[in-house]
């Protein structure tokens, strides 16, 4: 179908302009944390509590787009990784970024929920595995080249510079999901 082919290539640019943007951080969490007064022992910690909060999300996600559909949760989350990736220059101690750390997490449900299964409805069952395998092979080379530029970006712009342009671009990517056309029941 058609519609499938689009709505590949829109989900497939989005996801480099956010992997991109994402990765650049990636990397440098733990001298963030550590600028926080934060020790290793609080990077397990906060990625534990991210990943736990999206493990309760991702059930409850999943059922609730079954009826209403990908496309909103899509758009949503979007919109709230711009706005977390910003709000993490303003967290001022540990506690907060604890806080921020679980939304994230939840975050990371409704999309990460939202979009195998959008994918999987759009592609066909003869060349899932192929779709879903260029897919991620193309996200995973983005995110792989982003992160070797990281280092040298963060270094000439810095961390605030770049936090908000991570937050920008991702805001304005959501522009693409708006063109996605989602699968009613029965089609």
């Amino acid at each position: 179908m058609k519609r499938d082919a689009i709505n590949y290539r829109l989900m497939l640019s989005f996801n480099a302009v956010s992997f991109f943007a994402f990765s650049l951080i990636g990397p440098f969490f733990v001298l963030y944390i550590n600028k926080m007064g934060g020790g290793i022992e609080n990077l397990g910690l906060l990625f534990g509590v991210s990943l736990l909060a999206a493990s309760i999300t991702t059930y409850f996600v999943g059922r609730i787009s079954d009826k209403i559909g990908r496309k909103p949760f899509l758009v949503l989350s979007s919109i709230l990784s711009s706005i977390i990736i910003i709000l993490f220059l303003y967290v001022g101690n540990l506690p907060q970024l604890y806080v921020l750390q679980i939304i994230n997490g939840i975050d990371n449900a409704i999309w990460q929920t939202s979009e195998t299964t959008f994918i999987a409805d759009m592609t066909h069952k003869k060349t899932r595995g192929r779709s879903l395998g260029f897919y991620n092979m193309f996200n995973g080379i983005v995110s792989a080249i982003a992160i070797m530029l990281s280092g040298f970006v963060i270094n000439k712009f810095g961390f605030q510079v770049i936090f908000w342009v991570v937050g920008i671009i991702s805001f304005l990517s959501t522009i693409i999901l708006i063109f996605l056309k989602e699968r009613r029941k029965g089609e």
